[in-house]
């Protein structure tokens, strides 16, 4: 098996497409077709499988796959490692993080982040924090930023800042001159919350229960920005991270409130056990600790 094969073969894995996987390479597709076909031939079994509208892997090629990961996250490592002997970071950074954390706290960090190591790809993996354990299992990325807490005999996570949330409503809501809401007050109101696979809305429906309410859930929504032009408009209320409607409250559109009963929400850094920490990532973990101190969460 030559480098270039295995190389080929791991970029139509992670991309699910030939097309694209020779675009990356800056091969023809014919030409990474071909390093598929030698590898096929070479190992006896079939890598991929080709549908009309995917390209699946094999139990040959996941088998493969697993293995040419390890080789190139080597690789990546080592050229990262010479890099930072010239002071210079090089290589690929993966960071698997939440839409609120991407949306209303890492930009500025990736803004930092670039200015440093303008060589360092960016590579930034934003689903819900649920979702994101599997890829750090997996070794997909090399760190996830998610919600806290996190319990997997392979993970080991750390604490990396405490976020708070608010009661929103509308301007014309009967709350909205209050300065602080208790828990049991909101459980009361049309809630619009985020789906119930998330781990907010786990740790939401922890708070409700600590206090002995079930809330009335209006609505189920898949991101913040949606619930937020929904209570704009007067569709509901909801509990949403503090840092993602400054903007509104600012404008007048939304008013925030603190509530009482309610715990901080605590974000952290999961990784997998025994996982090294490239250069690129022991940069970016110290970006991320230096901007939270100057943000109110």
């Amino acid at each position: 098996m030559e480098l270039n094969q295995l190389r080929g073969f791991y970029e139509i894995a992670r991309q699910r497409s030939f097309t694209r996987a020779a675009d990356k390479l800056f091969l023809t597709q014919p030409a990474i077709s071909l390093q598929v076909k030698a590898l096929e031939e070479e190992l006896g079994e079939r890598l991929f499988e080709r549908t009309r509208k995917d390209i699946l892997i094999t139990p040959a090629g996941e088998i493969l796959l697993h293995r040419v990961r390890e080789v190139f996250e080597r690789l990546d490592l080592a050229r990262e490692e010479i890099a930072a002997l010239q002071h210079e970071l090089r290589g690929r950074l993966v960071v698997g993080t939440s839409d609120t954390n991407c949306t209303y706290i890492i930009p500025e960090i990736l803004r930092a982040f670039r200015q440093q190591h303008p060589h360092v790809e960016l590579d930034i993996r934003n689903y819900m924090s649920s979702e994101i354990m599997p890829l750090v299992l997996n070794n997909e990325v090399d760190f996830g930023i998610v919600t806290l807490p996190v319990r997997h005999r392979d993970l080991v996570s750390e604490m990396l800042f405490a976020r708070s949330d608010v009661f929103i409503c509308a301007p014309g809501h009967e709350l909205a001159q209050r300065k602080l809401v208790r828990l049991e007050e909101v459980g009361e109101q049309p809630l619009l919350a985020l789906e119930r696979c998330s781990t907010s809305r786990q740790l939401l429906e922890d708070d409700f229960r600590r206090v002995g309410v079930v809330p009335e859930v209006a609505m189920n929504l898949g991101g913040i920005d949606v619930i937020k032009r929904l209570v704009e408009i007067g569709l509901g209320v909801a509990l949403v991270p503090r840092v993602a409607v400054r903007e509104e409250v600012e404008a007048d559109r939304l008013v925030a409130i603190r509530v009482r009963g309610m715990a901080p929400r605590q974000i952290g850094l999961v990784e997998h056990r025994g996982r090294r920490r490239r250069p690129s990532a022991l940069a970016f973990l110290e970006i991320v600790k230096t901007h939270i101190k100057k943000v109110q969460l």
